[in-house]
């Protein structure tokens, strides 16, 4: 298969054209640059402390509650702008924000570099000059970044941090900064709060080790840096004293400058290729670096055929953003912007934003076959369940429920300061969504228990207690569909109503998981038989957003709440299908970039690869040459836009592309359902379909070659295989492979 770098000319005048490295916990942006440039990031450096939720709260549970009683009152009377009044009452301030460590300068010695290069199978940074080249990795086996520059003169450091500086000391072999976090700091959408609060004497916050040592190694000098934090862990009630990172940060730190560079160095490449290599698409790269492919590819009119490797290049990119980004259990999930960050009050707090965007950060990690990078998330969820009681009983529920917005202290509760409009502020549906994450994890063959029985019960539970009955029926008041809006009877634009769709599909499906509970499965059972189908939702105009068609506000929103049974639901009957079609072709193609790879998956369920082509198109484009709000696109190192930079659209791509490729969610394994014609010709290796199958293709000119399939462990047996409308019965063994072609096929027949 083909091995793909990100190769340029010169070092990085800007931080959007520096190129990211990571070991899931820290992660670095190389500017390629001599002297070298790398900006510092770790998960756990945020705003705030395990008490900032409590901190933000502005009324209390009993208020809280009968604010949400009014509320709801006024959504089953149709009085939305009452509805949204209370709400707005109810809100909390604000989650936390994740934050910078810093930049370090590593001097030794200075002059133009000629190129620099990311090896995404070897995550490795090369830049060279006329006379020096370093070579930069991030190492997940010893959890430090190693830098080492051919130089003759000993190394300087430079560093400079937004955080504060509480001590900077010389060590036997380097230097080291002690840094801490502010208390508070605010999302800029909030611009009447104070860019940042630092903490007083009694005020406890996270406090950051950048540890940095290095020693000679002939012409070259080994730089090794360490960063380690005071965070105790998710759900942790405290944190940890600064002692105990320095300790760690210097162990480690000493730990690696000890080790023969060579042996970092092929520690590092195989633990990253034990996960890279497991899948990954055929193509042929043509010579030249990124911008001159780019710029060249683009100027054809068609992107994606005029180099038809870019599109492999991002599957693989998003693969490796998610790798470095999201490693292993106890650690933080990727957030807004995967663990990169230079702007210490970043866009959306660099945050969880929970009604997309998360959700879809690992949407490819089963089926690109790095199901275990989604550890950290099922961490996230457990947390959530604990601090999401209250919100629950805010809302007079039981269980626990989460809304839109969360940090690395589990935030859970309504945001918006009390002035935020509830179509993103108020959405108690996140802990449902994230849940799905679970089930697919069991769907694609893992037997573990990523989260408790409890969990799961715990936000059925607040299902249970939320439904409501309404004028049309059981369901649910207030509701928004995040994050549209609807025009009322007089014109006034409207986001609170009753029992939006995304509600009532995230509703049904988080109960059919427990209707064998024998705690809450009477109950849930009882419910489904009263909740509206899904089916009931489809109207001549497509599928409608809430439980009565409303005049749209905006008829091209970049949120597509309401087709969730399509993607990434799997509840989609074909008349559902064709009204989502509908609905697509209404909302347009053009938007932000996580939405166009929402579009792309949603396509590819509809079996349409004619409608990938204008998405992969826009999603190639030069972001910087849009100035509209919601217009994504690539920026020089291939960070998608939102904009600005959000790394969902990234890791939604590879998801899109995936279920272009293969699918499994309709009790059969699909082969290549939704071809792109830039895709017309080549292979993909090491994608997963339920339940447990992994899968390599070929084709040629859209036609099936061969295809091959290996059973997990557990997880052999007879697999119903399709091919367009031909069917094959195939016998998957655990021990070996099992390949077909298109002679095992045959036309079906029912």
């Amino acid at each position: 298969m083909t091995e793909r770098t990100l190769e340029y000319d010169g070092a990085a005048e800007e931080w959007l054209e520096a190129l990211p490295l990571g070991n899931g916990r820290i992660g670095v942006m190389d500017w390629g640059s001599f002297p070298a440039r790398l900006g510092l990031n770790e998960e756990s450096v945020w705003s705030g402390n395990p008490g900032s939720e409590e901190a933000q709260r502005r009324v209390s549970v009993k208020e809280a509650r009968e604010l949400s009683v009014r509320a709801q009152r006024a959504a089953i009377e149709g009085r939305a702008g009452d509805a949204e009044r209370e709400l707005k009452a109810a809100q909390s301030g604000h989650s936390q924000a994740y934050l910078p460590v810093g930049e370090l300068v590593i001097d030794g010695g200075q002059e133009p570099t000629s190129h620099r290069a990311l090896a995404l199978a070897d995550a490795l940074h090369t830049a060279s000059g006329s006379t020096m080249r370093a070579e930069t990795f991030v190492s997940a086996v010893h959890d430090v970044i190693v830098h080492r520059v051919s130089s003759g003169a000993d190394p300087a450091l430079r560093f400079e941090s937004p955080l504060r500086v509480e001590r900077h000391e010389t060590t036997e072999s380097g230097e080291r900064w002690i840094l801490r976090a502010p208390i508070d700091v605010p999302p800029p959408h909030e611009p009447q709060l104070a860019a940042a609060i630092w903490p007083d004497d009694t005020e406890d916050t996270v406090r950051v080790v950048v540890e940095a040592a290095w020693r000679r190694d002939g012409d070259d000098a080994i730089v090794i840096v360490a960063i380690e934090t005071s965070y105790a862990g998710l759900g942790e009630e405290r944190l940890l004293d600064v002692a105990d990172a320095v300790e760690r940060a210097a162990r480690k730190a000493a730990d690696a400058l000890a080790a023969p560079y060579s042996d970092l160095r092929r520690a590092h490449i195989n633990a990253h290729r034990e996960l890279f290599d497991r899948a990954g698409l055929d193509g042929s790269a043509p010579a030249g670096t990124i911008p001159e492919r780019l710029e060249a590819a683009r100027a054809s009119g068609d992107t994606a055929a005029a180099d038809p490797d870019l599109v492999p290049l991002l599957f693989d990119y998003g693969r490796y953003l998610l790798i470095s980004a999201s490693r292993a259990p106890g650690r933080l999930p990727a957030n807004l912007q995967g663990i990169w960050n230079n702007d210490p009050r970043p866009p959306w707090s660099s945050a969880y934003t929970t009604n997309i965007n998360l959700e879809m950060n690992y949407w490819a990690a089963e089926t690109a076959n790095l199901a275990e990078l989604a550890d950290p998330l099922f961490d996230l969820i457990a947390a959530l369940a604990r601090t999401g009681e209250a919100v629950a009983a805010s809302l007079g529920a039981r269980g626990w429920a989460a809304h839109h917005n969360s940090d690395a202290w589990a935030f859970a509760s309504s945001v918006g300061e009390g002035r935020a409009d509830p179509k993103w502020a108020f959405w108690p549906f996140a802990g449902a969504w994230l849940l799905q994450h679970v089930a697919e994890h069991r769907a694609f063959g893992s037997d573990r228990e990523c989260v408790s029985p409890d969990v799961v019960r715990g936000a059925a539970e607040f299902l249970l207690d939320w439904l409501v009955e309404t004028p049309a029926g059981l369901g649910t008041a207030p509701s928004t569909s995040p994050e549209n809006t609807y025009l009322d009877a007089d014109g006034a634009e409207r986001s609170v109503g009753t029992t939006s769709t995304m509600d009532l599909a995230i509703t049904r499906e988080l109960l059919a998981s427990v209707v064998n509970d024998e705690q809450i499965g009477a109950r849930a059972r009882a419910a489904l038989e009263r909740l509206p189908e899904i089916d009931s939702r489809i109207t001549g105009a497509g599928v409608v957003e809430w439980d009565r068609e409303y005049t749209e506000a905006d008829p091209h929103h970049r949120h597509l709440s309401h087709l969730y049974a399509l993607h990434p639901g799997s509840a989609a009957s074909p008349a559902f299908e064709r009204a989502a079609a509908t609905s697509l072709d209404r909302r347009g193609a053009d938007s932000t970039g996580w939405s166009l790879a929402w579009k792309m998956a949603m396509w590819s369920r509809l079996r349409r690869g004619d409608r990938l082509d204008e998405l992969i198109q826009l999603f190639l484009r030069d972001a910087r040459g849009e100035a509209r709000q919601w217009s994504g696109g690539l920026y020089p190192n291939l960070f998608a836009a939102h904009p600005p930079f959000q790394i969902d659209g990234n890791y939604g791509f590879v998801a899109g592309i995936a279920e272009a490729l293969l699918q499994s969610h309709r009790g059969e394994i699909e082969l290549l359902p939704a071809l792109p014609s830039s895709m017309r010709t080549g292979s993909v290796r090491g994608l997963v379909a339920r339940p447990g199958i992994v899968v390599d293709i070929e084709w040629s000119e859209r036609k099936l070659l061969r295809a091959r399939l290996r059973a997990r462990p557990g997880r052999g047996g007879t697999v119903r295989v399709r091919w367009g409308s031909a069917i094959a019965a195939v016998d998957v063994e655990t021990a070996g492979d099992a390949i077909i072609t298109p002679n095992d096929f045959n036309e079906e027949t029912t």
